[in-house]
């Protein structure tokens, strides 16, 4: 069991709608089950680090249509 009450199922799935494949998804859980938190902090960040910059850029992106549209 995980902390908040999440099952393997929950972070398996949460991992996935994130972006995560189901090898890599497969490396992590035993690293997460054997308590190495640091190496689990580690690999989660990687993902967390590219789903931020995708955000930035469709947060660009917006802005910039935006910008379009206040110019009409």
């Amino acid at each position: 069991m995980f902390e908040n009450d999440q099952t393997i199922e929950d972070v398996k799935q949460n991992m996935e709608d994130s972006g995560y494949t189901m090898e890599e998804i497969d490396a992590f859980l035993p690293i997460w089950e054997s308590g190495n938190k640091s190496e689990s902090i580690k690999l989660l960040s990687k993902q967390r680090k590219i789903l931020l910059q995708s955000i930035h850029k469709d947060q660009a992106d917006l802005e910039f249509l935006e910008g379009i549209i206040k110019a009409m």
